[in-house]
């Protein structure tokens, strides 16, 4: 276990990396930490200032500098945020000027924080400085990697409730990064033991919090090491759904403790935006703007797979999107933003969206009902920011015309069933039966028409209306909406929860529709009492309705698909997708995945039905 946290240590950044997980690495060992890394004010050469517990009934002040890697000659003599500097500053600026009056009387170490070592190079150098600047009052310490991995492996995972299997899945899953699904199973199980232990009070709340950082940190520099970001990021959603069920009681409370607490659940979604940059902005969104190139990239020569993969990527960009928007809309909730309220990061991924569905037209033809939900995200992105209300219309119009295209000719149209094993074989039959019993419910449909008549009636929506009335009768039109019970089980990833709200009318300008949704959704009911939205972290509720394959929830998105909302735009104006025609194209899909799988009852309605990637098929 030390040579995993030595390695880990190693690879560190300076900035954002190691800065963040020494002070959780202090306060864990009882120091309290008083500064941390900021940007902006000039910090003296101290990147963490730190009283020490009682060591003999006497406190001690540390000043921590922290550098990257080995300390090298390079590393020593840089001008100006070398160590020889870094020191000198603290010596002659923070020390003299920057102590607050309470800790004047305390003894100083200076500690010098390293993630490798030192190299020989330089050892004499460093020692003289030491022997030279060392009194009464200031001592120095080397706090390299080897030390900070033995202090991280006796100390976050050497509590008494972190048993010796659990260690074990913890290695396992860095040793599996090249098959992240055996890597996510691993370091899930490692997760749920640590949530499942006692966590009684908010000190052992905010230690395991603690925990999960430090163990999703190391798994991520592992991966990022050999290239390969897939296991962290999937594991990173995890981490954030089970971290907010520990702590959602804790997020509001004003104590000192509660407050510790918030701040490492926001260090945690830091490190999630984290991973999803060097996943989704280095390696992904470059080969949006090229055609087919992304779906080239899918080692598969399955179709399935392809496809799969394109609505997986296309829903991780949006939930990114909805994130950064998140900030601007002060956590009450989706409105429409003007675009001066829209920050350039959701503009700039808004274009990479738009490029990532005109390179790649399996976008156009979802072959599973489940897929709604990155619908749905990719939808709510783009319809908040008012200049892209009218691409979200446009496109919602290529999806209709697309899904009739498919239907008609018993061609990969959407399937209530979501199961790879279902799915590969899809359409294995190409009757009329077949084709009813894998249509007898939609949660689709309903989204599609909703974001197509944003500005009212059109030629397509008007044409899709009289195809559903005519050929999908036997078709239950419907929406998910949180029940009594998704509180407890939502973060959980565990289904089935919730309530449907059934026979949604379908209509040219999907006014029958939004009647019915405006009354459900201004009703006080079991939406409004989710602690994510209760909380003001909607975004929240996103991930978890895609990690747990549930459909995101009307309450949320009914105000923007609210026909008025928007000025008219012209054609002129609306940011261009590509010719509207039904013609022959090539769907492609995604590699073997399991999940959610949506499957129809005699009745016409949708069940959720979940397939263990390990063993048999489980209905709940």
């Amino acid at each position: 276990m030390k040579l995993v946290f030595r390695e880990y240590l190693a690879s560190l950044r300076e900035r954002n990396e190691l800065d963040v997980v020494l002070p959780d690495l202090l306060s864990e060992m009882g120091f309290n930490v008083i500064s941390r890394p900021s940007t902006g004010p000039r910090q003296f050469g101290v990147d963490v200032a730190a009283v020490s517990p009682e060591d003999d009934g006497e406190q001690k002040l540390y000043l921590f500098t922290i550098k990257q890697g080995d300390l090298t000659r390079a590393e020593w003599d840089a001008v100006p945020q070398g160590v020889r500097s870094s020191i000198n500053e603290i010596l002659d600026g923070y020390i003299t000027k920057r102590i607050a009056p309470q800790y004047e009387s305390l003894k100083i170490v200076i500690c010098l924080c390293f993630g490798g070592s030192v190299k020989e190079a330089v050892r004499d150098t460093l020692t003289g400085m030491i022997e030279r600047e060392t009194t009464d009052r200031i001592s120095f310490q080397e706090w390299n990697g080897d030390y900070m991995a033995g202090l991280l492996a006796d100390g976050l995972l050497q509590h008494q409730h972190v048993s010796k299997s659990l260690q074990s899945r913890f290695q396992k899953s860095i040793a599996m990064l090249d098959e992240p699904d055996i890597s996510v199973q691993h370091f899930t199980a490692l997760i749920e033991g640590l949530v499942e232990a006692g966590n009684q009070d908010p000190v052992e709340r905010l230690a395991t919090l603690r925990q999960m950082y430090i163990c999703l940190s190391v798994l991520f520099v592992w991966a990022r090491t050999q290239d390969n970001l897939e296991a962290p990021y999937r594991a990173s959603e995890l981490v954030i759904l089970r971290a907010w069920e520990l702590v959602k009681e804790d997020i509001e409370a004003a104590s000192i403790g509660h407050t510790h607490i918030g701040l490492t659940f926001n260090e945690l979604l830091d490190l999630h935006t984290k991973i999803w940059a060097e996943l989704m902005e280095e390696k992904i969104l470059p080969l949006a703007t090229k055609r087919d190139a992304l779906a080239c990239s899918v080692n598969s020569h399955s179709s399935i797979d392809v496809n799969l993969k394109l609505f997986e990527i296309l829903g991780r960009i949006a939930v990114r999107g909805l994130w950064i928007l998140w900030h601007h809309l002060d956590g009450n909730g989706l409105r429409v933003l003007d675009a001066s309220e829209v920050p350039e990061k959701a503009t700039k991924l808004a274009f990479h969206i738009a490029a990532l569905i005109k390179n790649n037209r399996a976008l156009l033809s979802p072959v599973a009902d489940e897929q709604v939900i990155e619908l749905t995200c990719a939808l709510m992105f783009l319809s908040t920011m008012r200049e892209w209300r009218s691409y979200a219309r446009d496109y919602s119009d290529e999806l209709l015309t697309y899904y009739h295209f498919n239907f008609t000719r018993h061609h990969q149209y959407p399937t209530i069933h979501g199961s790879y094993q279902e799915l590969i074989r899809h359409p294995h039959a190409r009757t009329d039966e077949y084709r009813s019993q894998h249509t007898k419910g939609s949660v689709l449909i309903p989204i599609m028409v909703l974001w197509a008549t944003l500005d009212g009636e059109t030629a397509f929506s008007g044409r899709f209306a009289q195809f559903v009335r005519n050929e999908m009768k036997h078709c239950n039109q419907q929406l998910w909406m949180p029940g009594p019970d998704t509180e407890a089980l939502l973060y959980l990833s565990r289904p089935p929860h919730g309530l449907a709200l059934c026979d949604i009318p379908i209509t040219g300008d999907g006014e029958a529709a939004r009647k019915i949704l405006e009354k459900e959704c201004s009703a006080e009911n079991d939406y409004t009492r989710l602690s994510a939205v209760r909380l003001g972290h909607w975004p929240l509720l996103v991930m978890a309705c895609r990690h747990s394959r549930m459909p995101i929830p009307p309450q949320l998105w009914f105000p923007i698909v609210i026909k008025d909302a928007p000025p008219p735009r012209t054609d002129e104006d609306a940011p261009q997708l590509t010719a509207k025609a039904a013609r022959a194209h090539s769907v492609f899909w995604l590699s073997r995945r399991a999940g959610a799988n949506l499957r129809s009852d005699g009745n016409g309605a949708i069940h959720f039905v979940f397939l263990p990637k390990w063993g048999s098929e489980t209905t709940v």
